[in-house]
């Protein structure tokens, strides 16, 4: 349950975190549509309605018909947060950092007291998703300085990350065709009826699982393989499985690309 992925390691890991923190914005704060902008215009991401309400059409158009002038204030004057209230809702837009902005529409009528826990909410994303737009890690030395409520959330998103993501890492299939290649040169030595069982047993006796294997970890693992196959099929055997099994997987460990 600790697990979380602290390094968002390529564009298509960043760009989930930056979509999970967008949805998250917009089902705290019970948003109709957000989006999440530069200021030369690019839209880094939105979550907009298949089917727009009036009311939604009708405040999307004029926030697209303002970005231009949106995009001048925030890097003239640096804007940090603005309310508009119109009588088919509310615009939230808020600057993260000065080189974007997150756009927030609430297709309904809203009193200004309502606001006040929106835009403490939207403050918070706006520094998260300026960690995430400069590429930082989630350790926490790169967390620290933050107030917790951000900090928190930056950990909720990690962890969320890891949950959805670890599958897609380089970490991930770097692992599972280690083990692949111990399995398969494994067969031919002690036969397949015995793999599952070596297999299984090293990794209860290492205290974790494949995904989550290191280079070191692997080598210990090999050890262990090794004198159980010298428990069950005497020296002779164990050594051709040192042979076999150690150069393929440090070549594969150094190789891995």
């Amino acid at each position: 349950m600790d697990k979380t992925l602290a390094r968002a390691e390529s564009i298509v890991l960043l760009r989930h975190l930056m979509d999970m923190e967008l949805e998250r914005i917009k089902n705290d704060v019970k948003a109709d549509i957000v989006f999440f902008m530069g200021v030369d215009g690019r839209i880094f991401g939105s979550k907009i309605p298949e089917m727009l309400t009036t009311p939604q059409y009708f405040l999307l158009n004029l926030v697209k018909a303002n970005v231009y002038h949106i995009c001048d204030q925030l890097k003239s004057k640096n804007l940090e947060i603005s309310v508009q209230k119109y009588g088919e809702g509310s615009i939230v837009i808020a600057g993260v950092g000065d080189k974007a902005f997150i756009v927030l529409i609430f297709a309904k009528p809203m009193e200004i007291q309502e606001m006040t826990s929106i835009l403490s909410r939207v403050k918070s994303a706006t520094l998260v998703l300026k960690h995430i737009l400069e590429q930082r890690a989630l350790t926490d030395d790169e967390l620290k300085g933050y107030p917790a409520d951000v900090a928190n959330e930056l950990k909720a998103l990690s962890r969320q990350l890891f949950v959805e993501k670890f599958e897609t890492t380089r970490k991930y299939k770097k692992n599972m065709e280690v083990l692949e290649i111990i399995r398969k040169n494994l067969a031919q030595i002690v036969g397949v009826g015995a793999v599952d069982e070596i297999v299984t047993l090293t990794f209860n006796e290492l205290g974790t699982t494949a995904p989550y294997m290191s280079d070191r970890l692997w080598m210990m693992f090999l050890d262990k393989v090794i004198s159980r196959v010298r428990t069950m099929r005497g020296d002779i055997v164990a050594e051709e499985c040192k042979k076999l099994l150690v150069p393929v997987v440090e070549q594969k460990l150094k190789s891995f690309v």
